[in-house]
Parts: structure tokens; C-alpha cells; sequence
């Protein structure tokens, strides 16, 4: 099975990885979010239930099918020289298969078909950023106009699929927005938008899923960048030319931004699975991209998350397997500031309850820079508060990639010829270290080797010099190479004091904390 977006483009599938960004991206000055919004309708009442069998949704679309817009994007042919030799050579051998020519020929432009809606009389309209980005030329045509006005892009955020774009018109009717959170599987929705350069098109459905995360739909192929993800999955009729546009209650009030599809890769029709942004969702990224000059600003813990598995909420104490584990804590974040630790596990937010690390991520990029955010946490087996005032992701982000980018044991560079060479750890050892996991042997992490893996100073705990292929050690994550830095919860200087806690320890799996890489990871292995 695959994901495809539902825009509409000339050689999509040829040129896929080679067509490039670029275009017109605008952002009106001192633009305010909160002069949109007042123009802006809202109604966050539930779906009014209704004895007997609707025999027309006719009302519920006489307001909303005006709201929904054809938009056009178009990019421009891109040169490319015969002598360019920083050309992908790629693209010379898709010239030749679609009889584009040879070098010196331009590249073809993009031409893009896809769906939005208006927010507001003067011309305001939210819609993906997979339909407008990287285009020259944006325009947009009106439900019974066939007059189609330039639009320019307000901004656009990848990590969401959302996008702003204005055209310079009035008296316009904007679609009444709803209530996402109010949402519940079962309820009847309407999927309105131009598929296939059908204009005004409407297909019922059902909510089929809430709170679809994970499918890596809008991550960054080229990169592998995560993206923030919050699906409505309907099995609502959408096709390619849907983006952007609305998924409707039975009352026409916007519910959902339709952005993709699941096919199972033979056909890009659809199947009945189809996945929708949030309403919610969607507006505060304009809010956020308006208020941010076009940009998304997002707040920041500066933590690695993990998920709860059987293993680690048992040794925990803990009752079931919700919440999101904190296994990193970035130096001079927000949250190293606020006190919290590696190993508390994340149950509420703002009294929201918190399911996977996956919504946690989510509900904070949600978040702006400066905003005080209240955890409840579990350490120790008890219940903790801690109050954090979020960061900026990407100043904080920048912060941290130039740590790891900086040797992370600066001295004077060692000239001597006889230096100590870096310890190469054995996969299969003899025999065992006594007294610790079977099949693991240790090494202390003395100043020599320390020197020679380049293991910052900060950083406590025991080397792991072999792992025995094939054992229980081995099977939960544990290799060679690694740095363990925590058993049960209790930081680990030397070998002895591995060999220590495990001998101490009663139960039938222990927690350890390595460190490889930069990164800290929590493992559950058995003793036996």
C-alpha cells in the first residue's frame, strides 16, 4: 500500500525527485491572524441529531459548495545547460524516454490541479502546500465564475500540508468552520472539491478513524523528516484534484482539509481510505503562519521520546501503557531547565491525557515559543507537576546540531605517534563478565578510552566491549559499542557498579539506558 497526495501534475510520476521548488512565496506586511479571524465564520456546536433518515443534504452544501475553489499552479520550464555538470544525470535520461530533447533543452514546467476554501470575504484561502508549492503562478477560480484571479502565497508549511494563498476580490462567501475535537466516528461527512478537474463535485461518507498519526504522509522523503500528523480517515469518495479541498459535517460546516489517499499502488483511484486535516489543525497553522510572517514557529522541549512498551511499564509500575517516555534530555533546553528527567514518563498535558509519544510531539508543535505548558509526569512510580515554558524548535534545533557538530572532547590535538588506537568491540566474546548479563562483557570507561572514543566528559557509565551473538542481551537491543549509563534507574560509573545493581536487583527483566551516537535509548532485558 502507498500514500499519493490528490493534486493533478503533467509527468508527476516521471519527474518524481527531480522537479525543483522554487516560486513566488509572499507575506504581507504587519498582517495580523486575528484580522482574518474576526472575518471568519465559526460554529463549534455538535452535529444536531436528527430522528429518521435525511433525505437530502441540499442545505448543508447551498452555503458550503460556494466556499470551495479551483486552484492552478504552474511552474516555469527550467533551463538546463549542456555543460552543466552539476545536472542530475537522471533527468538526461528522462528527456530521451518522454522526447524532450537533449541537453540545452529546458525542462519541462509543473502544472498543478487542486482544490481550496475560502476563509474569509476578502479573499483568504486555506489549501495544501503539496498544491502550491514551488509554483510561478497561482490562480484560483470561483464556484459559477470562470474568470480565474492571480493569488499570491501567504506561506506554506511542509510538516503540516497546510498552506494560506489570498486573490484580491470581495464579497466572497467563506465556508462556516466547525469543531474538529466534536468529531465522532460514525458521523456522516461530504467531501467537496474538483477531483479530476470535476468542479463542485460531492461524495458522502463516513468518519471511519480518528487521530490517524504516523503514516508518514507529510515526512520529507529526501531528508526523513517527520512531519505532524493528525488524520481524519473517511471513506468518503476522493481522487487526485481533492487537495486542499473540504470535508463537510452534515450541517456544511468545515471539518477536515482532504490531502491524500491510501492506493495499493496499482491505481491512483480511490479505495475508500482517505485522510483529512483537522479544522483545527489547519487554522492554528494559519494562525501561526500568518502571526509568523509566513513562517511556522513551533514551541520546543528538547527531549527524545520513546513509546511505553509490556516490559518497561511493568519495571515502571505503571498501570496501563499510555503515556510517552522522555529517554533524552537536550543540555540548556526548556526542559532540562524545568527539571525534567530521562525515565519520567508523560501522562497529561494541560490536563489533556497524553496516549504515545507520537501525540506529545504533536500537542507541543501545536504550541507557540514562550507558551507555559503544565506536565503531569510519572517518576519513581509516583505523580510529579512540572511547569515548562516552551522554546523556539528551530533556533533550539540549530543549538543542538551544532553541539553534536562540535568534537565533543575539544582539547589540543594529541601529536603523539603512540596515542592508544580505538578499542574495536568484539561481537563474540569467550565467556561472560561475571556477575553481569549473561553474554556481556564491560569495560570501564577510563580517561584512555574515553580519549579514544571521544566520549564527552559529561557522559557517565560503562563501555560495552562484547555482546554474544544470538543472546537474551543481545535479542533486547544490546551491542557492542554502546555506553551503558543507567541500570534500574541508577547511574552506572564503572563495571562494578553494573555488576553491582544487577546482582541487587529482583525481577525478570531491568531497565538499562545506553548511549551511542549522541543518543540515549531505554532497554528492557531479561536476565536470564
Amino acid at each position: 500500500m502507498q500514500f499519493i497526495d490528490l493534486r493533478k501534475s503533467i509527468f508527476a510520476a516521471a519527474m518524481a525527485g527531480l522537479l525543483l521548488s522554487g516560486g513566488t512565496v509572499s507575506a504581507q506586511q504587519n498582517l495580523q491572524f486575528n484580522q482574518i479571524r474576526e472575518k471568519m465564520s465559526f460554529d463549534s456546536s455538535p452535529v444536531q441529531s436528527v430522528n429518521g433518515v435525511i433525505a437530502s443534504y441540499a442545505p448543508a452544501l447551498e452555503n458550503a459548495t460556494p466556499a470551495v475553489v479551483t486552484i492552478f499552479s504552474k511552474s516555469d520550464p527550467v533551463p538546463r545547460g549542456g555543460d552543466d555538470e552539476s545536472a542530475d544525470p537522471r533527468e538526461e535520461i528522462l528527456r530521451r524516454l518522454l522526447g524532450l530533447g537533449g541537453p540545452g533543452r529546458p525542462m519541462p514546467g509543473q502544472s498543478g490541479l487542486g482544490s481550496g476554501v475560502i476563509l474569509s470575504p476578502d479573499g483568504y484561502i486555506l489549501t495544501n502546500n503539496h498544491v502550491v508549492e514551488g509554483a510561478d503562478r497561482i490562480t484560483v477560480a470561483l464556484k459559477g465564475n470562470k474568470r480565474e484571479y492571480p493569488a499570491i502565497l501567504i506561506g506554506g508549511d511542509k510538516e503540516t500540508d497546510v498552506a494560506l494563498i489570498k486573490i484580491e476580490a470581495q464579497n466572497l462567501t467563506p465556508m462556516q468552520i466547525g469543531d474538529s475535537s466534536k468529531v465522532k466516528v460514525g458521523d456522516v461527512v461530504l467531501a467537496v472539491g474538483n477531483p479530476l478537474g470535476l468542479e463542485q463535485t460531492v461524495t458522502q461518507g463516513i468518519v471511519s478513524a480518528l487521530g490517524r498519526r504516523d503514516l508518514n504522509i507529510t515526512a520529507d522523503r529526501a531528508t526523513g523528516r517527520l512531519g505532524y500528523e493528525n488524520f481524519i480517515q473517511t471513506d468518503a469518495s476522493i481522487n487526485v484534484g481533492n487537495s486542499g479541498g473540504a470535508l463537510i459535517d452534515a450541517e456544511g460546516r468545515l471539518i477536515g482539509m482532504n490531502t491524500a489517499i491510501k492506493t495499493d499502488g496499482l491505481s491512483r483511484g480511490n479505495m475508500g481510505i482517505a485522510f483529512a486535516i483537522p479544522s483545527n489543525m489547519a487554522i492554528n497553522i494559519v494562525r501561526k503562519l500568518v502571526d509568523g510572517g509566513g513562517k511556522v514557529r513551533r514551541g520546543f522541549l528538547g527531549i527524545g521520546l520513546d513509546d511505553i512498551g509490556v516490559d518497561i511499564a511493568d519495571k515502571l509500575g505503571l498501570k496501563n501503557l499510555k503515556g510517552a517516555l522522555v529517554k533524552q534530555v537536550h543540555q540548556g533546553t526548556p526542559a532540562e531547565i524545568a527539571g525534567l528527567e530521562e525515565n519520567d514518563v508523560v501522562v497529561e498535558i494541560n490536563n489533556q491525557s497524553i496516549d504515545d509519544a507520537a501525540q506529545l510531539r504533536l500537542v507541543i508543535s501545536g504550541k507557540d515559543p514562550g507558551d507555559e505548558v503544565d506536565f503531569r509526569i510519572i517518576r519513581g512510580g509516583k505523580d510529579r507537576k512540572v511547569s515548562v515554558v516552551l522554546g523556539d524548535k528551530d533556533e533550539l534545533e540549530q543549538l543542538i546540531s551544532s553541539r553534536a557538530a562540535v568534537p565533543q572532547n575539544p582539547r589540543r590535538p594529541d601529536l603523539r605517534r603512540d596515542r592508544a588506537p580505538v578499542p574495536q568491540p568484539r561481537v563474540e566474546p569467550a565467556g561472560n563478565d561475571g556477575g553481569f548479563l549473561p553474554g556481556v562483557e564491560l569495560q570501564d570507561l577510563d580517561r584512555n578510552l574515553r580519549s579514544a572514543l571521544k566520549v564527552d566528559p559529561s557522559i557517565r557509565g560503562v563501555f560495552v566491549s562484547s555482546v554474544q551473538e544470538g543472546s537474551e542481551a543481545a535479542k533486547a537491543g544490546l551491542e557492542a559499542g554502546q555506553i551503558i549509563t543507567q541500570i534500574d534507574q541508577k547511574t552506572v560509573a564503572s563495571a562494578d557498579d553494573a555488576r553491582t545493581i544487577v546482582s541487587e536487583f529482583d525481577g525478570q527483566f531491568v531497565l538499562v539506558q545506553i548511549f551511542k551516537d549522541g543518543r540515549r535509548s531505554i532497554l528492557a532485558v531479561p536476565l536470564n
